[in-house]
């Protein structure tokens, strides 16, 4: 890969062996990640036919560094239509069109592609092809179903965990949003299942027992710092029927406050990348915090004397120009009537007033608390 790289005239390209990838310099502040995992699996099964690799290798470049367009209709678009879970930020401020999306899970979309080459649809499509977005989906959802389950490469680890690689980059885990897909696991795990998919190419599933759980969120979240290509570090469970849903343990869980890290490290995740993604400055610094029990918060400041777009979060910080913030739950700045939801932002953004009226700082201060 790397001297087919250099052979058509990039230069800065280094292989990264944790990731399994190749980052190369695609010019214009621009780079390229070509992640080697489903290539190798090719190029294992014809090992011995050297032209064949060539082939392999110099097609796989060319598709990685230029992506082929939609077809040109929706009966040549159907048999090589799918979807993937991606963040609600993921090609953010780089795709013109934007992609064709929809809302999925918490901070996730399902994002409509074509296979064969792979590449992702714009919005425009469906009207391209005089078809609605539910067509393309239902479409997309239903080669889905349709195609293997793509569970050759899966393996128990330890207590009743199934790991399973997904060096399509996302296939297996898009089968998630299959009604039913998930909850045929129980057998296999032995009880009521919870998945887990910390990066776009591992999905880990686990039977619904307390301490296995918790184990599986420090899994989950140390994969999903680490990975190249990152998706969740969150826990999603069937629910009665069959319908994905987001894992959510009672208070007295063992994994209780992992979870509610798990999401909110989710939230600051995709708030931090729409602000560095997109030019406005008004776009507020969102953190995460953990206290010594285990629990965590999120919080952002207000400058005050700067119309500010707040991300939703625990506690929203008010701050002087130079002075120190004081702390409000988010639900007190809602009642105080400071925030619009602007929708045409996700994450949602709400906006402030360059400052409140004497009044309503008055009323923050009085409600002011300690994270």
């Amino acid at each position: 890969m790397l001297t087919e790289l250099r052979r058509i005239g990039i230069r800065h390209a280094d292989y990264r062996p944790r990731q399994f990838a190749i980052v190369c310099d695609a010019g214009q502040d621009m780079f390229s990640w070509l992640f080697l995992s489903r290539p190798f699996v090719d190029a294992e099964q014809h090992s011995a036919d050297r032209a064949r690799l060539v082939r392999l290798v110099r097609e796989f470049v060319a598709a990685s560094l230029a992506p082929a367009a939609a077809p040109d209709s929706f009966d040549l678009a159907r048999p090589r239509l799918g979807v993937a879970l991606r963040t609600v930020t993921h090609g953010i401020g780089l795709s013109d069109p934007p992609m064709l999306r929809r809302p999925a899970l918490p901070y996730l979309d399902e994002v409509a592609l074509v296979s064969s080459p792979r590449a992702y649809l714009d919005d425009t499509s469906p009207l391209r092809w005089g078809v609605t977005d539910e067509e393309v989906f239902a479409a997309a959802r239903q080669n889905l179903a349709s195609g293997g389950d793509g569970l050759d490469g899966a393996s128990i680890l330890g207590r009743s965990v199934m790991h399973i690689p997904d060096y399509g980059g996302g296939t297996i885990i898009s089968r998630l949003l299959l009604d039913g897909w998930l909850l045929d696991f129980a057998d296999r795990v032995g009880g009521h299942p919870v998945a887990f998919a910390p990066s776009n190419l591992m999905l880990l599933i686990c039977v619904d027992e307390s301490a296995l759980v918790k184990q599986l969120f420090q899994l989950a979240g140390e994969e999903y710092g680490r990975t190249a290509r990152p998706l969740s570090p969150m826990a999603y469970t069937p629910d009665a029927n069959g319908r994905i849903s987001v894992y959510q343990p009672a208070p007295d869980h063992p994994a209780y406050h992992a979870a509610g890290k798990a999401r909110r490290r989710l939230a600051v995740h995709v708030a931090e990348r729409q602000r560095l993604a997109l030019p406005d400055v008004r776009l507020a610094e969102c953190g995460l915090a953990t206290r010594l029990d285990g629990s965590s918060f999120t919080a952002a400041t207000w400058e005050l004397g700067t119309p500010t777009l707040l991300p939703k979060v625990d506690f929203a910080g008010i701050a002087e120009p130079g002075e120190r913030p004081f702390f409000v739950p988010w639900v007190v700045l809602a009642e105080a009537d400071l925030l619009v939801e602007e929708i045409d932002y996700r994450p949602t953004r709400f906006s402030t007033p360059a400052r409140p009226l004497r009044t309503a700082l008055g009323y923050l201060k009085e409600r002011a608390a300690a994270p």
